[in-house]
């Protein structure tokens, strides 16, 4: 389902990314974007949308919830529809609250997830509120690898994000990720 979406929405590759560099959330989407391109690209990883296939199923069960409150309360006025209603707000309200269970405990930033020749990689990414530093996430099967490096070291003057830069760092995380060995 959100693969078809993500597949329209490739990045090209000969035009470079470029972000407005004082807008945080815009910079940390580019790079996330920039990573994935590198890893699809040159390491030949499919992308998998299996957490992100169940956020959505999670969202259509909380709203067939309240399509079946707000139809059967059309059908049938106010008086006799009261528990329906009752049992539908409150069910949607329950599952809203496993959709934030899941976004916190589950998702927890996860922009990326793929796996190529057995080896299973799941990537989130995060920046913090007044702070420049991007911190990312990464584990495979085995291993898992966290970093921290100012937003600046990506990015030029004009915005544009360095994707020899970002390729370098996506270097040394796969090949961490990808150790034969069980450990860490």
């Amino acid at each position: 389902m959100v693969k078809k979406i993500v597949e329209k929405w490739q990045l090209d590759n000969e035009k470079p990314v470029k972000v407005e560099k004082y807008d945080k959330v815009a910079v940390k989407n580019g790079i996330d974007d920039m990573i994935r391109k590198v890893l699809q690209s040159k390491y030949n990883m499919s992308e998998s949308f299996k957490t992100r296939d169940t956020r959505l199923l999670i969202c259509a069960l909380a709203c067939s919830f309240s399509l079946t409150g707000v139809l059967y309360d059309y059908f049938y006025p106010f008086p006799q529809s009261k528990i329906v209603l009752g049992v539908c707000s409150l069910s949607y309200f329950t599952i809203t609250a496993l959709l934030y269970v899941w976004e916190w405990f589950v998702e927890k930033g996860t922009f990326y997830e793929g796996s190529t020749g057995g080896l299973n990689i799941k990537l989130s990414s995060s920046m913090k509120r007044f702070c420049g530093d991007y911190h990312l996430r990464g584990e495979s099967d085995h291993h898992c690898t966290e970093f921290n490096k100012c937003i600046s070291t990506w990015l030029n003057e004009e915005g544009t994000i360095l994707q020899d830069k970002i390729e370098k760092e996506v270097d040394e995380i796969y090949a961490h990720l990808s150790k034969g060995d069980k450990g860490q």
